[in-house]
């Protein structure tokens, strides 16, 4: 039975996240629902990792195990006529006996955008956080610096039951604050985030611009390991799912998942961090 490799954009204000619960709007029942249509009821879509609500994508990924072959640009179409507005199969992809869109995942990129202005917006609001208050973006960036490299990051993460199953160790191999008009972007990638990790860290970030605490304060609190020592949690309205990234040739990542780089993976960061979008 062939494997593909689904690459999945979705507005995640209309969906209660990624994974399929009872009696609320989710991505994953979307999908099913969508092969269903074309004759492949039962199918399990698996995606690499879950989204909460309100949290957008623009490249989710998710594999599927199907009965009966489908030319990739044909399954593309097929499932598209058969998605609402606001979730759409970016691609498809053959993939290997086996994959598995999460295991095999070698890291994730993540966006979060801010707008900053002194009045309110009245367009788009689901689609970024907005502050009222001017940040100093360079001393966010001079707190950030102490992010990148294998660290722990119990101090970010929400949820301490998920913390003790997999631990709080992480490698974060990116770090970027790109100014944009009317605003900022934070871009991160790594080999795996925690629950809730990307948005505590634009809220402690936050509390930097804003001129609550010095640069240095970040690495006090990596190193406390205490969520409380954190500032406040980022809504989840401003953060997208970027991209999953994958060696070449869609082999496992390493032993642990998301957190060995596989060989060859195909997510390096452009030299100048300002061409991301």
């Amino acid at each position: 039975m062939p494997t593909y490799l689904l690459t999945i954009a979705y507005h995640g204000t209309t969906f209660h996240g990624w994974q399929q619960q009872d009696g609320f709007r989710t991505v994953q029942q979307e999908l099913t629902a969508a092969f269903a249509r074309i004759g492949c009821p039962g199918v399990h879509v698996e995606g690499a990792g879950r989204t909460d609500a309100g949290v957008h994508a623009i490249g989710q990924c998710a594999h599927v195990v199907l009965e009966r072959p489908f030319a990739p640009d044909r399954l593309l179409l097929a499932l598209n006529s058969n998605l609402a507005d606001d979730v759409a199969v970016q691609a498809v992809r053959l993939a290997p006996d086996g994959f598995h869109a999460r295991f095999h995942a070698a890291g994730k990129r993540y966006g979060y955008r801010v707008v900053t202005a002194p009045v309110r917006p009245a367009i788009g609001r689901d689609l970024y956080h907005w502050v009222r208050r001017p940040v100093d973006l360079g001393a966010m960036r001079a707190a950030a610096q102490c992010l990148r490299g294998h660290h722990d990051f119990a101090s970010f993460a929400s949820n301490p039951g998920y913390a003790r199953k997999r631990g709080t160790t992480r490698t974060l191999h990116h770090v970027h604050l790109l100014a944009r008009p009317g605003g900022w972007l934070f871009v991160v990638q790594g080999s795996g985030f925690l629950y809730n990790m990307v948005r505590n860290l634009v809220g402690s970030l936050l509390e930097v611009g804003y001129g609550n605490r010095r640069p240095a304060w970040l690495g006090e609190v990596l190193a406390a390991r205490d969520r409380r020592a954190a500032g406040p949690t980022a809504p989840p309205h401003g953060l997208f799912l970027l991209r999953v990234l994958y060696a070449k040739d869609l082999s496992p990542a390493g032993e642990e998942p998301g957190v060995t780089p596989a060989a060859g993976a195909d997510g390096e960061l452009p030299q100048d961090p300002a061409t991301i979008e």
